[in-house]
């Protein structure tokens, strides 16, 4: 039987960081004999600038932990709840003329209405946790402009759109809101499109 090789992680660049921050004790240390207050006041600095370092840090990932709960809520709704949510998200944004007119033929089309500054805007609601695919992107690109008459085109998904699903979207002029873009866009009500 053939033994399986174990791979060796390679060290990151964090692995780096140890060095410098030694060689900075070493020579703190051996300055702190001949100025006691001044390597007092040099670590009370560092101190000061890790602690504030690692406040932003959680406090940037406990404002990601909220905005994923926001989104949360879709986890659990039906394509037509989360086409009336997003209509809902729209109106409070400053859309206007906001109508949820998916279904069965819609074409492509879920909600439509218009931009704050007026313009006719088209959206397509996929709510689903996987991939979303350039299939998908293609379909709705193919009737947003011609048969909609979309000005602005959006797809607002909760999957993960695909390298391919995001290079048609740029190329078809379509605004694509994933997962992070729909948590912005809940915790701050603006949507630039």
């Amino acid at each position: 039987m053939a033994r399986r090789r174990r791979r060796r992680r390679k060290a990151g660049p964090e692995g780096w960081l140890i060095v410098p921050a030694g060689l900075a004790l070493i020579l703190l240390a051996q300055q702190a004999r001949a100025h006691p207050v001044t390597a007092a006041l040099i670590l009370l600095g560092l101190a000061v600038v890790t602690a504030a370092g690692f406040w932003l840090w959680t406090a940037d990932r406990r404002r990601l932990a909220g905005h994923e709960r926001e989104v949360a809520v879709t986890d659990g709704m039906t394509g037509d709840q989360f086409e009336h949510f997003t209509a809902r998200l729209m109106r409070v944004s400053g859309f206007r003329e906001v109508r949820v007119v998916g279904g069965s033929g819609d074409m492509g089309a879920d909600v439509i209405g218009r931009t704050p500054d007026g313009r006719r805007v088209v959206v397509q609601c996929k709510r689903f946790s996987g991939n979303l695919g350039s299939p998908h992107v293609q379909r709705f690109a193919g009737t947003a402009r011609d048969i909609h008459g979309a000005e602005v085109a959006l797809l607002v998904t909760t999957g993960r759109p695909t390298a391919q699903a995001r290079d048609v979207a740029l190329r078809c002029r379509i605004t694509l809101v994933d997962r992070p873009a729909l948590a912005r866009w809940l915790s701050t009500q603006v949507l630039e499109c």
